[in-house]
């Protein structure tokens, strides 16, 4: 892949960039040579003084790219605009603002975000040489189950998958599709790690396993739904509830109440053998 310096080398010496449609009209010096009516300045329109009318901004933008679709050096224009350059460790466009290659710039950035992972630029090696990340690749390189991944790098799963999806995303892979197989080459292209450590596989194990699908914590009581006959035991052995009625809350000045219920059930003591006959002293 070319970079962003040598994608505009090209465009500046295609040997028609003279005669793009945005160069200056040799009569008119102020006007673009593909369309007079139009300024040079209406590719970029992010400098004019005041607010620009929609509607008149829209009738520039349609000019500019109809001169576009019509330029020798359009596609030229178009991949150098929408080459990626890395700036404070972050991917964006060459040329972020303004009409490129016959696109605006809120296409050609929405086009940039659905080819985020083609496009972005790969991370410094040294930013993957983290003593944690580094186990992680290396127990990759022996085993494909997820959990035996974890217990050989001595991390917990959810780390290691951690670990795992920031490895596919600064080694340029696509986090859907990457294999296993696939991390591992890069890792090995990238001299993270010795090849003759991989144990290979058939190139079904994803890069970044699925994740586990939520069950309770250990230790944890599930809560058992009490049958009809226990149910019927249960009225059986207790009187009727008595309804308490509960004092009415008091009302503060700028303050709502809270609200409350009006009566509660108040189940009463019941004797733990109903039946039995307590002998009192004599």
């Amino acid at each position: 892949m070319s970079s962003s310096i040598e994608l505009r080398q090209a465009w500046e010496e295609h040997p028609h960039f003279r005669y793009r449609g945005c160069a200056p009209d040799p009569d008119e010096p102020g006007r673009a040579a593909g369309d007079p009516s139009l300024s040079l300045d209406a590719w970029h329109g992010v400098d004019r003084d005041g607010s620009e009318p929609q509607r008149e901004r829209l009738a520039r933008e349609a000019a500019a790219v109809e001169v576009c679709l019509n330029c020798p050096v359009m596609v030229a224009c178009g991949a150098y605009a929408n080459s990626v350059v890395s700036e404070g460790g972050k991917a964006r466009l060459a040329e972020p603002d303004g009409i490129w290659g016959g696109e605006l710039a809120l296409e050609r950035h929405r086009a940039f975000i659905r080819r985020r992972h083609e496009v972005a630029v790969p991370a410094p090696a040294r930013q993957m040489r983290t003593p944690q990340r580094l186990r992680v690749l290396e127990a990759l390189a022996v085993h494909a189950d997820a959990q035996a991944v974890a217990d050989a790098a001595d991390v917990d799963l959810r780390t290691a998958n951690w670990q795992r999806s920031r490895l596919v995303t600064q080694l340029n892979l696509d986090k859907e599709t990457a294999t296993r197989r696939e991390l591992l080459a890069a890792a090995v292209d990238k001299g993270l790690l010795d090849a003759a450590v991989v144990v290979v596989d058939d190139g079904s194990v994803p890069a970044v396993p699925p994740p586990a699908p939520k069950s309770s914590a250990p230790g944890a009581v599930e809560s058992v739904e009490p049958t009809q006959l226990e149910l019927e035991l249960w009225d059986d052995a207790l009187p009727s509830a008595a309804l308490v009625p509960r004092p009415r809350p008091v009302r503060v000045r700028g303050r709502r109440p809270r609200s409350v219920r009006s009566a509660r059930v108040v189940a009463p003591v019941v004797p733990l053998f109903p039946n039995h006959v307590l002998e009192t002293a004599a």
